[in-house]
């Protein structure tokens, strides 16, 4: 095609999927957990772009495993956008990670537009066969390592609106340290707040039952310490 004198050229669209070799790593890709099996590479020639190419993009293809068929491609999420939750350990023999990573993704989880949930991250870790290393801590009387089985959560609040002095009316959000072993987030009144913590703690409490004991929080926002004390007193229902 001729324009102004000039001859026109058109980008031309181009693909190419990559192959992963096994072991795989488990990632966290656009609300879904799998092995990341492979990667779709797409990019433009362009002849008037430095380089030739424009629009260069690289998605995932992901096996969920269990009753999911591998081969799943996730085009709505570029790979630097992914994060690797398990990454295979060739000392455990299959994908292995530790329980303050996993609070990190679960916490990055949290900052995406449709959150999914630690409930299904962490039943879907357990399905693809990921190990979780606990913490440890030095036993009180004995000196010895053991693996830490109670857990005290720091968690921090913000007044999102309501009225000026009272702590007990209004939409809060309320966050928690993912240094503390595991991450917790909730926005609402401090009904909802509590309950949706409480739910939250409850996944945890379920998916590592035979690993931990407590787990319980704290806050530095003194005039939430009535929030705090109600959370600790209930047990809740695994």
């Amino acid at each position: 095609m001729v324009e102004s004198g000039k001859s026109t050229t058109f980008a031309r669209m181009n693909s190419k999927l990559i192959k992963l070799d096994a072991p795989y790593n488990v990632i966290y890709a656009g609300g879904k957990v799998g092995r990341h099996i492979a990667t779709l590479m797409v990019w433009n020639d362009d002849e008037e772009m430095a380089g030739g190419i424009t629009d260069a993009a690289s998605y995932p293809v992901i096996d969920e495993g269990e009753e999911f068929p591998a081969g799943t491609l996730i085009d709505y999420a570029e790979l630097h956008d992914c994060r690797v939750i398990c990454p295979y350990s060739e000392k455990e023999g299959c994908p292995a990670t530790n329980l303050f990573w996993v609070a990190k993704m679960i916490e990055y989880d949290f900052q995406q537009l449709e959150p999914v949930g630690a409930e299904y991250i962490l039943e879907r870790m357990k399905l693809l066969g990921c190990q979780i290393a606990m913490p440890t801590e030095r036993d009180k009387e004995t000196g010895e390592e053991v693996y830490q089985i109670d857990f005290d959560v720091t968690i921090y609040v913000m007044k999102l609106s309501g009225p000026v002095g009272n702590d007990n009316e209004g939409v809060f959000r309320v966050t928690s340290n993912r240094h503390s072993g595991f991450y917790f987030e909730a926005e609402g009144t401090p009904e909802e707040i509590q309950r949706e913590l409480r739910y939250q703690r409850s996944v945890y409490l379920g998916a590592f039952n035979d690993e931990i004991n407590r787990i319980s929080f704290h806050t530095s926002d003194l005039f939430k310490d009535n929030w705090v004390e109600e959370l600790n007193q209930r047990r809740d229902i695994i």
